[in-house]
């Protein structure tokens, strides 16, 4: 029993220290002038639509619509390791004291998420007249109870079924939580007990399950695994992480952009570069959520100025990265089979980051045109995403 809670104790002081090794990275004076001014951006936005909310809008629905959905998600968190499944076999029987403490941070590192979003739903809660104090307090209370019971079922349910149809147990969670919450704010207190009884029967339900199976190792093993992959590849795109493993995905719906090369047409450079863009995981996700959230600047944010330079901001992180990530490569390359020069390589780098701006350049003016209308401000924005990439891409191009 000591052993395992000090198994545990020096295992979440190395988890800690890990992820402060690479959040500094991400943390930094330009990430915080960029949060700064989006939550500025959308707090301003918010309060001036709170007054011109009409009291009939259904605040009660859509809060308990998206409060419940980091409520349902509740993956446990074991920091086990492979040899885990070998070394923990003695000690089978007492490792409900691991679990115990897994479960207690699971649920407290994943709490504040819905409470945050419930905070933020609460002037909207009150321009619309939806509720009272104390009803507010009794959610806040049903939140955080509510999260401790899906931290215990999500692990039942892991433990007695491997994971298998995890997506219909969250979903069932999910409409759980959304009634629980729901009725608590629109003041339904029957169906309030009646959702709250639900919810400690379907925790029981899977607990008798989870005693009846053995421990799944390999199964938590791989969840952590595949869990501390993920912030690995986000720290990654700050600074160069060494744990992280690449992926590649061959994307045929984009079989369009990735024509069949044509003998001594096709250039070998651009043929390779073009594909490592489109094929590899990292690189093109990168290039998908930072022209998603160019777009969500143009929809939501008021002032036309920041339109501007959120755009610009985010058209010269993404062809920054872009450049940085194809110029990278492993110690063997497909281009080293062709005899080609090199200098060819840096000209297909940036003509692929180019043409990969011009669509970001276009998606954003096209989002502009359903924000501003028929006028020449979705062009200049466009304009400005376009000129700042390519400034970006030939001053990248020089240092090199």
């Amino acid at each position: 029993m000591k052993d395992l809670r000090n198994i545990w104790s020096d295992r979440f002081i190395h988890y800690m220290n890990e992820v402060q090794r690479y959040m500094k990275f991400v943390f930094t004076g330009h990430l915080a002038i960029v949060l700064v001014f989006t939550i500025g951006a959308g707090g301003y936005a918010y309060s001036n639509w709170l007054k011109e909310v009409p009291e009939n809008f259904p605040a009660a629905l859509l809060a308990s619509l998206l409060i419940a959905i980091p409520l349902a998600i509740s993956a446990p968190v074991t920091l086990l390791k492979p040899a885990d499944a070998v070394f923990f076999l003695p000690l089978e029987s007492k490792l409900d004291h691991y679990t115990k403490r897994s479960l207690r941070w699971t649920f407290l590192s994943q709490l504040p998420i819905p409470l945050l979003l419930f905070i933020v739903a609460m002037p909207l809660l009150s321009a619309t007249n939806t509720g009272s104090n104390i009803s507010y307090a009794a959610v806040a209370v049903f939140i955080v109870l509510l999260k401790w019971l899906f931290a215990e079922t999500e692990y039942s349910f892991h433990h007695a079924r491997s994971g298998d149809a995890i997506w219909v147990d969250r979903i069932v969670r999910y409409l759980l939580a959304f009634a629980t919450l729901y009725s608590g704010l629109a003041g339904y207190p029957y169906v309030l007990i009646g959702t709250g009884l639900a919810t400690a029967l379907y925790d029981v339900y899977w607990r008798r399950q989870r005693m009846e199976k053995p421990f799944p190792y390999d199964h938590f093993i791989k969840m952590e695994q595949n869990r501390m992959m993920r912030f690995y590849r986000f720290a990654n795109y700050f600074t160069d992480v060494p744990h992280v493993k690449g992926s590649v995905s061959r994307r045929g719906w984009l079989g369009f952009i990735l024509s069949n090369p044509v003998f001594r047409k096709t250039k070998p450079q651009a043929f390779l570069i073009k594909r490592t863009l489109v094929r590899t995981d990292d690189i093109f996700w990168l290039w998908v959520r930072l022209t998603v959230l160019s777009v969500l600047g143009v929809l939501f944010i008021p002032f036309l100025i920041g339109v501007y330079l959120f755009s610009g901001a985010l058209a010269f992180a993404t062809a920054l990265q872009l450049y940085n990530a194809l110029k990278m490569g492993d110690d063997f390359r497909m281009d080293m089979l062709f005899p080609e020069s090199d200098r060819e390589r840096p000209q297909a780098i940036r003509s692929t980051v180019r043409n990969g701006q011009w669509v970001q350049a276009l998606i954003v003016m096209a989002a502009a045109f359903f924000a501003f209308g028929l006028s020449v401000q979705p062009i200049l924005i466009g304009l400005v995403v376009m000129l700042i990439s390519e400034a970006t891409v030939r001053s990248a191009s020089k240092g090199a």
